[in-house]
């Protein structure tokens, strides 16, 4: 009878073990009320992991969606003719999300992440 009670206490043991160790998925995430510390962070995170200038950010971002697209134009100048012009539009998409770290904006094209100090972000509920 004891052995059958230490077999079980290992095995359920061993279980939990085993689903701890396991990595959380990332959770989308949100945030309650931004302040200008938690823009300037974004907007920092954002020049980390695309380069290029620092965006504009409105002070609701992140508040109904956990991603941010930017647009990036370009004009293809037909300096002959101007009615020819062509625009060239890119479109990057960023991520809040919530990791076993803490919340992180990341970029899905290239797959990396920064870790946001001053923003505490909350999971989406859908």
């Amino acid at each position: 009878m004891h052995c059958r009670f230490v077999a079980l206490l290992l095995g359920v043991t061993s279980l939990v073990g085993c689903t701890h160790t396991q990595p959380v998925n990332p959770i989308p995430a949100l945030i309650e009320h931004t302040t200008p510390t938690m823009r300037a962070e974004l907007q920092q995170a954002i020049v980390s992991l695309r380069g290029g200038v620092a965006p504009l950010l409105s002070d609701t971002i992140f508040i109904n969606n956990n991603e941010l697209l930017l647009e990036h134009g370009r004009s293809t100048n037909q300096a002959d003719n101007p009615i020819l012009d062509t625009y060239s539009i890119t479109v990057q998409r960023f991520v809040l999300q919530l990791r076993e770290t803490g919340c992180v904006l990341f970029y899905p094209k290239t797959s990396q992440f920064v870790l946001l100090k001053s923003v505490s972000c909350q999971p989406m509920v859908e």
